[in-house]
């Protein structure tokens, strides 16, 4: 009986060429070190490539930022990033108006929550300074709430 503790090759292969996991998430299955794991796939001569849809980099799992805002893999669109991933408010606010917005312009949630990228709950604004002003007006309509008792402060939350 073996004592190895590493899937066989056809079953490393599979799971990571056919099904897609990472090195990191075949080693948590297999209560191995992600290097050991890693060691396996070179000897066997598996790679995948550094960006487009079958990327070692791309995540399969998530659709969305560890910022929170959701994103669309669209490998050719001009505001993707590095890893050919688009926000959905972007995409969203083009579907809607046609125009790609600009890498300064921001484009707001109104309701504040990130995966909300309905067009109703979208602004434009043209740079950074305009969007910070826009916070900016929230955080002087809370001020006037609180002062006016109509929001409290109770420990460590804000409540109606």
């Amino acid at each position: 009986m073996s004592k190895r503790k590493a899937p066989e090759d056809k079953k490393l292969k599979e799971l990571y060429v056919d099904k897609k996991l990472s090195s990191w998430d075949i080693a948590k299955k297999y209560n191995m070190s992600k290097v050991c794991i890693c060691r396996h796939i070179n000897r066997l001569g598996i790679t995948r490539p550094q960006s487009g849809e079958n990327s070692r980099n791309r995540n399969y799992n998530k659709k969305v930022y560890r910022s929170g805002y959701p994103v669309t893999f669209k490998p050719k669109h001009p505001r993707r990033n590095n890893l050919g991933y688009v926000f959905d408010h972007i995409l969203e606010w083009e579907k809607n108006t046609g125009h790609i917005p600009t890498r300064t312009e921001q484009v707001h949630h109104i309701d504040l929550k990130r995966n909300n990228s309905n067009f109703d709950n979208l602004f434009i604004c043209k740079d950074n300074r305009s969007h910070q002003l826009t916070h900016g007006s929230l955080n002087k309509c809370i001020v006037t709430l609180v002062k006016k008792g109509i929001i409290k402060f109770k420990d460590g939350k804000y409540y109606i």
